[in-house]
């Protein structure tokens, strides 16, 4: 960007604040002064000024009428909400979650465009390779141009010191790290999964989870909770019925179907050391390659091995299979909730800091 580029942009977004608060002095339906009047008045151009007002019309501050002026809009006082959503999301094999979640968002923002005239836009983003601040320097600048007095981020990470972490905006993240971040109650889940196995007094319980370099067994919170119960209940713990599937030299991934597939097969055709008789999956895709195994093999869920399986409200995978097991999900709906209630907490000046939200899972009904 040259030094007279940057310095056009910087007045025109100058003029727009100066405009943007006359409006809000002025109030809805109020008429503003004439093109002539606000160049003297704001000391600028005809040119910079016509940006700034293409700008206010664009985000409905303001409103022209042909041959009569330049008026303040009725939505003055109503808020912008920006939902940034990654791109990475989406990409294959992705989750059903992703696409739930999004039209949760879209279903949450329509009833606060009908009910508290509020805007909420959309953007589809690809993240950046910064591990700390993934947002895209495109859509700050957009941000800091357009009208936004809050923002939901998806997938993206925010938790550098930056114009989304407590510095500049209100953001909420979700699958990512920011100032403030709803998690899904990974633990809970653990616990839930551990007692429906207790209370069908399995003797060998094991544990399956996907195979991601980044979030190694040890560390996730729902096997650390899965290993506490079985020793405060005083059963026994077998390591080697925890397990992650392992990725074969030939292939650079796979996917989460073909994970629960193999490590199905891997597991119920080796030693009869290594087969549980009650089992979590922490994942619902996993679960779905791992009852295709199952079939094949003759093991029958609910007689030879007992099955708890992570799911999400309303997603299609696992339909019509979950009959003889135990399925605990989380609900795209509560989620999508909790990130615009807790945005409206910020937008009105709460105090959030130091506050942990998480999303507890349910037992689905059969």
């Amino acid at each position: 960007m040259t030094t007279k580029t940057h310095q056009t942009e910087t007045k025109v977004s100058e003029i727009y604040q100066r405009l943007y608060a006359l409006a809000l002095e002025k109030g809805p339906d109020a008429q503003l002064p004439t093109v002539r009047v606000l160049c003297e008045s704001l000391a600028t151009t005809r040119v910079t000024l016509r940006e700034a007002l293409t700008l206010l019309e664009a985000e409905h501050i303001i409103y022209t009428k042909n041959r009569q002026g330049i008026f303040v809009s009725p939505r003055i006082y109503h808020k912008s909400v920006h939902i940034l959503f990654s791109s990475q999301s989406f990409a294959a094999p992705a989750s059903p979650f992703w696409s739930m979640l999004w039209m949760q968002l879209e279903q949450e923002a329509q009833q606060r465009a009908n009910f508290k005239n509020e805007i909420c836009t959309f953007h589809l983003v690809k993240p950046t390779d910064n591990a700390d601040y993934s947002i895209p320097e495109a859509i700050e600048t957009l941000l800091q141009t357009e009208r936004a007095d809050g923002v939901l981020a998806i997938g993206l990470q925010s938790s550098e010191k930056g114009m989304l972490n407590g510095e500049g905006l209100p953001c909420v993240t979700f699958a990512g790290e920011g100032a403030y971040t709803i998690y899904l109650d990974f633990a809970e889940f653990g616990r839930m999964a551990t007692e429906v196995l207790l209370r069908q007094n399995c003797k060998r319980m094991g544990w399956w989870a996907y195979n991601v370099p980044s979030h190694p067994l040890e560390k996730m919170s729902n096997v650390q909770t899965f290993r506490q119960l079985l020793q405060e209940y005083k059963r026994p713990l077998y390591s080697e019925l925890i397990r992650v599937p392992h990725v074969p030299p030939s292939r650079s991934s796979l996917s989460l179907q073909e994970q629960g597939y193999l490590l199905a097969r891997e597991v119920f055709e080796g030693p009869s050391s290594l087969r549980p008789d009650g089992l979590v999956i922490s994942d619902d895709m996993m679960t779905d390659g791992a009852l295709v195994a199952f079939d094949e093999l003759g093991i029958r869920v609910g007689h030879d091995i007992c099955v708890v399986s992570h799911g999400n409200t309303g997603s299609p995978i696992l339909f019509g299979r979950t009959k003889h097991m135990t399925v605990i999900e989380y609900d795209p709906a509560m989620l999508a909730q909790a990130m615009f209630s807790t945005l409206d907490m910020l937008m009105a000046g709460k105090d959030l800091e130091g506050q942990t939200i998480k999303i507890r899972p349910q037992l689905r009904q059969q």
